[in-house]
């Protein structure tokens, strides 16, 4: 990878760790719903939070397809548990972000994110809030999420490179086959001892 410039993190599941289980369960333990069910639901409306829609809107449309009746505090709650089980850095793969900073690289993120989560990060984060990463690509400020193909350009865009020369990664195997078709370098990431991968690989 010597032509690589860039290196391009996915958030969820990568700079921070995966969803947190006693978070899931909590919400599980709010809708009193199988979850099977519940998993179904919940990923199936998530391209449309991702895309900009507002966490009353998610989650009424999930209570409904579990047949759930709407409560506003319920949904507060949700909203509270769902916030929570996304918000657990990844303390390893920021480290190494750093590292990368340090050595010359350029770095972005390219998320699916949800506007009350990155609200949260915006505020809490002070890695979000330096110089740490040139670009911050984020689908619900966009209109467009992952894997279509302009969010990675605009990406692209802010960076001034060209694919060939970003190393993206996402733990999701259709993101980083949508970034591979565009010419990016990619890895899919799917648990921490991938890391020791990726520090080889660069």
């Amino acid at each position: 990878m010597g032509q690589i410039k860039a290196v391009l993190f996915d958030y969820g599941g990568v700079l921070s760790t995966k969803q947190v289980p006693e978070e899931i369960e909590a919400m599980l333990g709010l809708l009193q719903v199988d979850e099977e069910e519940f998993q179904h639901w919940y990923y199936y409306y998530r391209p449309f939070y991702d895309r900009g829609s507002t966490g009353e809107e998610y989650w009424q449309k999930v209570l409904a397809a579990c047949g759930v009746e709407y409560n506003r505090e319920l949904v507060t709650r949700l909203m509270e548990h769902d916030l929570k089980s996304w918000t657990q850095v990844n303390p390893d793969m920021l480290g190494w972000a750093a590292e990368l900073k340090a050595g010359g690289y350029r770095l972005g993120i390219i998320s699916n994110m949800v506007q009350e989560i990155l609200a949260y990060m915006q505020s809490n984060f002070t890695w979000l809030q330096g110089d740490l990463f040139t670009s911050q690509v984020y689908s619900c400020l966009l209109g467009v999420a992952k894997p279509d193909p302009r969010i990675y350009q605009i990406s692209l865009e802010e960076m001034g490179l060209s694919a060939g020369e970003c190393l993206f990664i996402d733990d999701t195997e259709v993101n980083v086959k949508a970034a591979q078709k565009l010419g990016f370098s990619v890895y899919h990431y799917r648990e921490p001892a991938d890391l020791v991968v990726l520090k080889q690989s660069i």
